[in-house]
């Protein structure tokens, strides 16, 4: 068979560009079993984590970045004047480098290359995460081939014709990652105790981070706390932790373990490990989360911050009853210490929860992706 090029873009944020990492891990695998010769290239705005694109092979090949705001921002003005140049890139980038198909991920830069693929008459499957999708992948939708959305209710945005219900890619190696005995005891929590995990994301939450720290009086006479604090907060609010245990609780403080990056596989075992887990309403930390059938409460951002769709996620994740949330409204020390106290007393209910959780997760999500992509390449 001749050489397939497989043609990713939209990987401008984290949420972007691990799904495409994923699918990239997948889909040469898939190519190795039937000996495919393969290219894999991304055509964009500024990858997320290049180096990792790289340690995959893929061939990375840059356009201006012109992100399309739903908000008034002068930068609009400058953007529009920006669209034809980043156009032209990609339509010429695309038109030099041939691709079998395009996968995109939505974002900043994506639409350039969806709109250049269609008119090179080039498949294209685009892939959408959130309950609301955002305005590239709503446009991108019209021209698509084919079209993957994660949660339900993102399907009424698109064309029901080519739009299914897929989930949303997870780390591949997922269901193989199993905590062991070691990783209790680097922690020097005992088999059984209870544990709550707190995720505010890779840069942490000023808002989660504040709210636990001023409930851990209560939360540490319930169990273990690992907290992922965030790299740009962890000194800042490692100090103020310490210091309200020391003052309130010191003889709890081995229950609280403070990190500021919890890598990927880390994350995936504490998940396991854990009786609650405290997150954001990202679609990749729903997906995790649903996956190692995890008990949660999601504190989504507000709508003024992050728009309605990790609000959107959150209620239509804990209306499949695995998930609690509280609006950042609502949030206070006392009431989420209480929600947390009453959740974990109640054994039927967490069971249920994660039940459903795992019935919500869709972990084939990626396989599928790759399917699908496989199946327009060969036609």
């Amino acid at each position: 068979m001749e050489e397939i090029r497989l043609c990713l873009t939209g990987g401008h944020t984290g949420g972007h560009f691990f799904p495409l990492l994923f699918v990239t891990q997948k889909f040469k695998k898939e190519a190795d079993k039937r000996k495919w010769r393969y290219r894999i290239l991304y055509v964009g705005t500024s990858p997320f984590d290049e180096e990792l694109f790289k340690k995959e092979g893929v061939e990375i090949y840059k356009i201006p970045t012109v992100k399309l705001r739903r908000y008034f921002d002068i930068k609009n003005i400058f953007d529009i004047f920006k669209f034809p140049f980043s156009f032209i890139k990609a339509f010429i980038t695309l038109y030099v480098l041939m691709p079998d198909i395009v996968f995109s991920k939505g974002g900043p830069g994506s639409l350039e290359v969806v709109i250049s693929a269609w008119i090179l008459r080039i498949p294209i499957m685009i892939h959408e995460s959130d309950s609301i999708p955002g305005r590239s992948n709503i446009i991108a939708g019209k021209f698509a081939t084919l079209i993957g959305v994660s949660f339900e209710k993102a399907k009424k945005y698109f064309n029901p014709k080519k739009t299914a219900l897929i989930g949303q890619p997870i780390y591949n190696d997922f269901d193989n990652i199993i905590p062991s005995k070691e990783d209790y005891e680097r922690l020097n929590i005992n088999q059984g105790e209870k544990i709550i995990l707190v995720l505010g994301g890779s840069q942490g939450s000023q808002v989660i981070n504040e709210n636990i720290i001023f409930s851990l009086k209560k939360l540490l006479t319930v169990g273990h706390i690992i907290h992922q604090i965030g790299k740009n907060m962890f000194q800042e609010y490692y100090q103020i932790a310490n210091g309200y245990i020391l003052e309130n609780v010191p003889a709890r403080k081995k229950f609280y373990h403070p990190f500021a990056f919890i890598d990927n596989k880390d994350l995936i075992k504490f998940l396991k490990m854990a009786d609650l887990v405290i997150s954001r309403a990202g679609a990749g930390a729903i997906f995790e989360i649903a996956a190692s059938g995890t008990p949660a409460i999601l504190i989504p951002l507000k709508e003024e911050v992050g728009g309605k769709h990790q609000i959107e996620n959150a209620y239509e994740y804990a209306n499949a009853g695995a998930a609690i949330v509280i609006e950042e409204k609502n949030l206070f020390p006392d009431l989420l210490a209480t929600i947390v106290n009453k959740t974990l007393k109640e054994e039927n209910t967490l069971l249920e929860m994660r039940n459903n959780a795992l019935l919500f997760s869709k972990k084939d999500a990626t396989e599928k992706i790759v399917k699908e992509l496989i199946l327009l390449i060969t036609g």
